[in-house]
């Protein structure tokens, strides 16, 4: 592990202690545009079931659960505690009336029934998964037709996009729609909408 990744890890890899409060302030300003556009692009209504896999400090959480009303239902699954706990402040009120749920989990492992799901959405996490695994799990969980949407910063991806396509096809996705849009600072975000075939 290099010098820098060992600085990165504890505030975005796998956030915790005081440095991943701090990355998570980090995430909740310099994401918000990708949140936007994953809640967005997932075409969310009132009273769906969305999953939410790395929701980070629940900006993206919060925003879907907006989208599906007091009726839908927005599951966030992440891996690191601190995380949760900034999730589950944020989101404390649709907690409270009980149409969020923020649990522990990651995209391989989301804890969710078969097709119980009908979107999912990843912002700057998709770097993190066993994607095969994730992929597979995902498909799982949503309902036939359902959406899966993907957005990450192209630079701290580590793979061409075309890989993650490929793979989330090979798990057994379709109608894959990759866009990219230009940004100044952060550089490039990947956009990628998905669908489990309906029967």
């Amino acid at each position: 592990m290099t010098v820098l990744s060992r600085v990165l890890d504890p505030l975005f890899a796998r956030p915790r202690g005081l440095a991943g409060r701090l990355g998570g302030a980090l995430m909740a300003r310099g994401n918000a545009g990708q949140e936007r556009w994953a809640v967005r692009a997932a075409g969310l209504h009132p009273e769906e079931h969305v999953l939410v896999v790395g929701p980070g400090p629940g900006v993206g959480l919060d925003l879907a659960a907006d989208a599906v009303g007091p009726d839908g239902l927005v599951v966030g699954v992440d891996p690191s505690a601190t995380m949760r706990r900034l999730a589950e402040a944020r989101c404390a009120v649709g907690i409270a009336a009980g149409h969020v749920q923020v649990r522990a989990g990651r995209a391989e492992r989301t804890g969710c029934q078969d097709a119980s799901m009908d979107a999912v959405i990843s912002v700057n996490n998709v770097m993190l998964w066993d994607r095969p695994a994730g992929f597979r799990e995902l498909l799982r969980v949503l309902r036939p037709g359902g959406r899966l949407v993907i957005t990450v910063h192209r630079h701290v991806l580590g793979v061409p996009p075309q890989q993650v396509v490929g793979d989330a096809v090979a798990a057994g996705f379709t109608e894959p729609e990759l866009t990219f849009r230009e940004r100044r600072v952060i550089g490039d975000a990947v956009q990628l909408l998905l669908r489990r075939p309906a029967p």
